[in-house]
């Protein structure tokens, strides 16, 4: 799947049809949403299915990824890569069924991948095309059936299942005391706020040098771009 280019559609289907389709060898992808808001509140496992709930348990170790917890979305591939990219709170990935193939690049690898002002996925399709990326950083992961793995924030990741069924739960949890979006966040995947509020001064600078002439334009944005680099180290 690719979220950029959006190559797969969104369907409502019974549990024991998406089952089937699993079956027939047909590729289909179930990330669970909210059962009551589905637009306005993160999955939760208990909420959402609290017939299965009770089977699934962290070891007492993580306990503050459950004291914490933002979301916890059940998810079951087959066929279906998940596209690269990253999600801004912490969580750990607990691989329930089948095997799992994960890439992992360190935050600083973003600039290679093109991701688009605002977004959170690249087009780039890692297990195909990663040799046309020079300069990153690949880690390779393989989830067995009771592995739990842990994806700190803003580490980019793609998964494939390597199997016919993977079924998976992600805990999100928020590490950080402040900071995260002013409005909701469904996916735990929405920058943080001063990002947000950093991308409109930034459209605010560039206009106030709107109808100067272009070097000139040029010129000033080039100052204030190395400026900000400086302060940024």
């Amino acid at each position: 799947m690719n979220f950029v280019t959006k190559n797969f559609a969104y369907t409502t289907k019974k549990f024991s049809d998406f089952i089937n389709d699993i079956s027939k060898g047909n590729k289909v992808y179930l990330r669970s949403l909210s059962a009551d808001k589905p637009s306005d509140l993160p999955a939760n496992l208990v909420a959402d299915y609290p017939s299965i709930a009770s089977d699934f348990q962290l070891p007492a170790e993580l306990a503050y990824v459950m004291d914490n917890a933002h979301s916890s979305p059940l998810r079951i591939s087959a066929g279906v890569n998940m596209w690269l990219h990253y999600d801004v709170m912490a969580n750990v990935l607990c691989q329930i069924r089948g095997t799992k193939r994960l890439l992992l690049f360190p935050p600083s690898d973003v600039s290679h991948f093109n991701f688009e002002p605002g977004a959170s996925s690249s087009r780039v399709d890692v297990f195909n095309n990663l040799d046309q990326v020079p300069g990153v950083h690949p880690h390779e992961v393989i989830l067995e059936p009771g592995d739990i793995l842990y994806l700190p924030p803003l580490w980019l990741h793609a998964a494939s299942p390597r199997e016919d069924m993977s079924v998976s739960i992600n805990i999100f949890f928020r590490n950080l005391q402040r900071g995260y979006s002013a409005g909701r966040d469904v996916y735990g995947n929405r920058d943080l706020q001063a990002y947000e509020k950093g991308r409109q001064d930034i459209q605010k600078i560039v206009k106030a040098f709107d109808g100067l002439p272009n070097d000139v334009r040029g010129f000033y944005l080039t100052r204030l771009a190395d400026e900000f680099a400086s302060k940024a180290r």
